[in-house]
């Protein structure tokens, strides 16, 4: 708090007597005329770059992440440098890697600090072995771990924390964001991440489960309510996928295993497709030989099933107890889906 303080009135001293915090970022760089200050919306400012060097004065009263380019667009530029608008004094530079970075600020070093710390691990895991690229997964997810405790006054550890927060159930994720500084939980940056957190609690292990309707191939409108009361049905894996991504088709094989091992035991799945083109969901649903039941809107993301479970990264699943419509299981990976089915029909 003192730190932010300070570096919130040495701002002020540099613009003079304004009400409204400011940032200031200077630099010199010899491939640009102009340089651009960017959301991925379009262009936020800009200012001209003479006998190869800048400076930019803006307003600092929104923090935000934002980007600094040599053309008025991401793609294409020669020159990109992220920047966590924040009150203070920034330098812009190149590094001996060709990258440009900045730095000045409590965000922005800590980003600049956690790429030179996950740089190493990035680059091993390409040409790693499968036991070695385990230990480099453990020792980057330590410092992602580390990075965002270190910084829950400053933005980039509301970054982390918003990269965690998939994998953490809706009251570990308020209880954490509780912890950062009232400024953080004050930005932009972190509603989304609130309002993620509001809705896994209500899909948090132990929570009835959500009841949507959508239609399947055929046009037919088919409920969750309706496949987990089937008196066929013990358990309901409702699986969130689509047939561009990746991670989800890499799942197919476990769930197909665990689907070929105890549908007829109870266990049913109940897929529901963030895909917008339906020839795409179709021929994946043909192709891959998933014999169980599927829903879709052809929204995409804004899928309105997935919106009402805080859905925000695929795949996702929610394992339901059709007896009592609790969920007893969330985000199930590979194997897992197989173990915790037939741990739950043990019982």
């Amino acid at each position: 708090m003192k730190k932010m303080m300070m570096m919130v009135l040495a701002a002020a001293t540099l613009v003079g007597c304004t009400s409204q915090p400011q940032f200031t970022v200077s630099g010199t760089v010899e491939e640009a005329e102009m340089i651009y200050l960017m959301s991925r919306d379009g262009v936020v400012d800009s200012v001209a770059v003479e006998n190869g060097a800048f400076t930019l004065t803006g307003d600092a009263s929104v923090m935000k992440r934002l980007y600094l380019t040599n053309k008025p667009a991401l793609r294409g530029a020669e020159v990109v440098a992220s920047i966590y608008v924040e009150p203070g004094k920034m330098t812009f530079a190149k590094q001996e890697s060709g990258d440009y970075v900045v730095t000045g600020t409590p965000s922005n070093d800590a980003y600049v600090a956690y790429d030179v710390a996950v740089a190493p691990l990035l680059a091993e895991y390409r040409e790693a072995a499968p036991e070695r690229r385990e230990e480099i997964v453990a020792a980057y997810e330590a410092i992602q771990k580390e990075a965002m405790e270190a910084n829950k006054g400053n933005q980039f550890g509301v970054q982390m924390l918003s990269s965690a927060a998939y994998e953490m159930s809706g009251v570990e994720l308020q209880e954490l964001i509780a912890t950062f500084s009232p400024e953080m939980q004050a930005t932009e940056a972190m509603k989304p991440i609130a309002e993620m957190a509001e809705k896994k609690v209500k899909t948090d292990i132990g929570q009835p489960y959500i009841n949507f309707e959508q239609a399947d191939a055929a046009g037919n409108m088919v409920s969750a309510q309706s496949v987990i009361e089937n008196p066929a049905n013990k358990y309901v894996l409702i699986d969130f996928w689509a047939s561009w991504c990746g991670p989800c088709m890499a799942e197919v094989p476990a769930l197909k295993a665990a689907y070929d091992e105890y549908h007829a035991k109870g266990f049913e799945i109940f897929g529901v497709s963030l895909d917008n083109k339906k020839e795409a969901w179709e021929a994946a649903i043909q192709n891959k030989e998933l014999n169980w039941l599927h829903v879709s809107d052809l929204q995409g993301w804004q899928n309105a099933a997935a919106d009402l479970y805080g859905v925000r990264s695929i795949p996702a699943n929610y394992l339901i107890e059709c007896s009592t419509g609790k969920i007893v299981g969330v985000n199930l990976r590979g194997e897992e889906v197989a173990k915790k089915v037939a741990e739950v029909l043990a019982e």
